[in-house]
């Protein structure tokens, strides 16, 4: 678990992380902590300072786990075929 994070999102985040490769979530982790601290300093009003940091670091955790969770297992969409400029038009 992060160092740094809001008690309500304790088991979302555990769920998430668990989605990630064992060797990787340390990694998130501090990264998590970083950007809700990051957020939460810059964030001048003080009761605003707590959901903008859980903002910030919650959107970056779930962007990272939905982009790169698969691939790390080695699960990937096949590359889309590559449409030289004939196909457009363009190679004339």
């Amino acid at each position: 678990m992060p160092s740094v994070f809001s008690p309500e999102d304790a088991i979302w985040i555990q769920d998430m992380l668990m989605k990630l490769r064992p060797t990787v979530r340390r990694k998130v982790a501090l990264k998590y902590a970083e950007a809700y601290q990051i957020a939460f300093d810059a964030e001048m009003v003080s009761y605003k300072q707590d959901n903008c940091g859980r903002r910030e670091a919650n959107t970056r955790l779930r962007n990272f786990v939905d982009t790169y969770a698969e691939a790390s297992d080695g699960i990937c969409q096949p590359a889309q075929a590559f449409k030289g400029p004939q196909a457009k038009g363009l190679g004339q």
